[in-house]
């Protein structure tokens, strides 16, 4: 089991430094090659997004237990990972900041919503292929029964 959790901190890890790296570029661009950060701040800021990749990875592990209803361990890793995010911000110094509460509720809540839309996104995915595999072996069930019949 330990080996599944270092494995899952190794990804999200990884994540987390795309996630900064990709969130620098896009300010860079966005913002006309005029990135307003502090030094010191974009450890801050990595920290921030590596605290926020391992939460969203390692939340997974609540699928591995089956005597939960899957509608609690979605919610149970919706607040994981809530948790996960305001951690990220307050490490970040994302909250608070000079543009106020509002403005980080405001992302936060983006960022939560987005992060829903791409659950939906993988859980749809995962379904297809599900119902797709039992198709099959009900498939290959039948042609074996009738062989053997």
């Amino acid at each position: 089991m330990y080996r599944i959790v270092l494995g899952k901190i190794k990804t999200g890890l990884f994540y987390g430094c795309a996630m900064f790296v990709a969130a620098i570029i896009a300010i860079d661009i966005c913002l006309d090659n005029s990135l307003s950060v502090l030094p010191h701040q974009y450890t801050r800021i990595a920290v921030g997004a590596m605290i926020i990749g391992v939460g969203f990875v390692c939340s997974s592990l609540i699928y591995d237990e089956d005597r939960i209803p899957f509608a609690v361990r979605g919610l149970i890793q919706l607040a994981i990972c809530a948790g996960t995010l305001l951690a990220g911000y307050f490490v970040s110094g994302g909250m608070p900041d000079g543009a106020g509460f509002g403005v980080g509720l405001v992302f936060f809540l983006l960022e939560m919503g987005f992060g829903i839309i791409l659950w939906l996104g993988n859980f749809i995915h995962y379904l297809r292929e599900t119902r797709a595999i039992k198709k099959k072996l009900k498939e290959r069930n039948e042609m074996y029964n009738t062989v053997v019949s």
